[in-house]
């Protein structure tokens, strides 16, 4: 390699809470040996969150290192019939992330080769190589073909449903083929910058045969506040979706291995540096809920691994709250690149490379939830958990003493409360976000306005009771 820059690699799961590693905690039946490696080789980032526990505006915050109140990103905007303006999609509305900074542009511009397989989220619409939409990742071989309801058949996904070209025994394996095929056609000229966004495990939970078959017919432990669901239809499943979970996660670790394999192989491993990680979680029944968009732990808190030999020291762990628009600033600061002025993520690599922490907790907004509008707010340090309506606060855990937040600690520790409220409003107001701030009409909120909001494990949370 002639550059002195390192390759990067950046892979993504969906829907993948941090428990469902084996190297993380909770999920204790889960094997993920080729994730693990990677956790013995490299950082373990302990208190890593989605701040917008959602898929779209995660995808906007990990391109343009902001958060989605100032890229304009705080729903998925998916097409849901007519909105208010009378159309039909509301795509022709997503913000213009073009006019932001953004991580294939940045790193394009520093003479990076970009490429990108897999989910992409960000725009219903064709982008051919060249197109400023695909915000600099403009490889030639995975070019998007028209959209979905043209072809579904693609090497660019635009949202999970697409299926993709390419041989493989399911759509994960056929992209990872793509991206070993990327990996293996580079020429050590200049080096490269690629992500893969795998589906799973998004539900549908239905995972292949090989894969789910270990975790069948077992009595996998669950979460302990598993037992607060209280539909029979979820209680009679749980240990089926526990099952289909790990099996679609143990299909990521299989094809993950094959990825890291190729890169040895390739004679880059040493030069790449490599980073897993996930959009959002998933509740799987933990305190009644099912999906994201809570503030709960299941659904905020994601894996980030990530491994650069001789540079990041291999077994470690970091502490440090670190959320989707630090990727952005941090990849520039590992690759020696100028981080651009404005973003709201921090530049951590300094941290990750052996110094000290740079910030104290992560902030989280999910504008459209299954709360009433306007959602909730909350922030995220190593130690606690705290969330908030606009009318009342919600939840308080201790994760050091409660890692499974058992025991909500709002009308226990009115100290505490006032403290992390006091905080909470602070980061609010320093980061430019009001409850009011973003149009409630954004992206898919009107969905979100019927059943879509109705959570049918019948869980108590706030505006449950509209739901009764």
């Amino acid at each position: 390699m002639t550059s002195d820059r390192p390759n990067i690699l950046f892979v993504c799961s969906d829907q993948q809470r941090a428990s469902a590693l084996g190297c993380y905690y909770g999920d204790e039946d889960l094997v993920t040996s080729n994730f693990d490696t990677l956790a013995r080789e490299g950082m373990r980032l302990d208190t890593a969150v989605s701040n917008t526990p959602v898929c779209t505006p995660y995808r906007a915050s990990l391109m343009t290192g902001l958060l989605g109140h100032h890229s304009g990103v705080v729903t998925n905007w998916r097409g849901a019939g007519k909105t208010s303006r009378g159309s039909t999609s509301n795509w022709e509305y997503f913000p213009d992330l073009t006019r932001l900074a953004h991580i294939g542009g940045t790193f394009s511009d520093a003479g990076y080769h970009c490429g990108y397989v897999g989910k992409w989220h960000l725009g219903e619409v064709r982008m051919d190589a060249g197109d400023p939409r695909r915000l600099g990742f403009d490889d030639e071989w995975f070019l998007p073909t028209a959209g979905r309801h043209n072809n579904p058949d693609r090497n660019y996904a635009i949202n999970g449903s697409d299926t993709v070209i390419g041989e493989g025994f399911d759509r994960t394996q056929a992209e990872t083929n793509q991206a070993i095929d990327f990996i293996r056609r580079q020429d050590g000229n200049n080096p490269w910058c690629l992500f893969v966004s795998w589906i799973p495990p998004h539900p549908p939970l239905d995972a292949p045969d090989v894969y789910v078959e270990p975790y069948l017919n077992r009595d996998l432990k669950k979460h302990p506040t598993t037992s607060k669901l209280v539909s029979e239809d979820r209680i009679k499943n749980l240990n089926s979706d526990y099952a289909h979970y790990y099996g679609l996660v143990s299909g990521l670790d299989f094809e993950f291995g094959r990825m890291m394999q190729a890169l040895t192989e390739s004679g880059q491993a040493e030069e790449t540096i490599v980073i897993f990680s996930s959009d959002h979680g998933e509740m799987l029944g933990s305190h009644g809920l099912y999906s994201k968009r809570w503030p709960h732990r299941e659904s905020t808190q994601i894996p980030v691994v990530i491994r650069w030999p001789g540079k990041i020291e291999p077994g470690s762990s970091l502490g440090m709250p670190f959320g989707a628009p630090d990727v952005f600033p941090t990849l520039c600061g590992l690759a020696g690149l100028d981080v651009p002025r404005g973003l709201d993520g921090r530049d951590c690599s300094a941290t990750l490379l052996g110094g000290k922490p740079v910030q104290e907790l992560a902030y989280l907004a999910m504008h459209h939830a299954h709360v009433p509008w306007p959602g909730w707010r909350g922030i995220r340090t190593e130690r606690y958990n705290y969330a908030r309506t606009e009318d009342a606060p919600w939840i308080l855990f201790d994760l050091e003493n409660d890692p499974f937040e058992e025991h909500n600690l709002v009308s226990e520790d009115p100290g505490l409360l006032s403290e992390l409220d006091t905080l909470l409003q602070e980061t609010m107001a320093g980061n430019g976000d009001t409850w009011r701030g973003i149009p409630q009409e954004r992206g898919d909120w009107e969905i979100w306005m019927g059943p879509r909001q109705r959570q049918n494990a019948g869980a108590d949370y706030p505006g449950s009771d509209r739901f009764s």
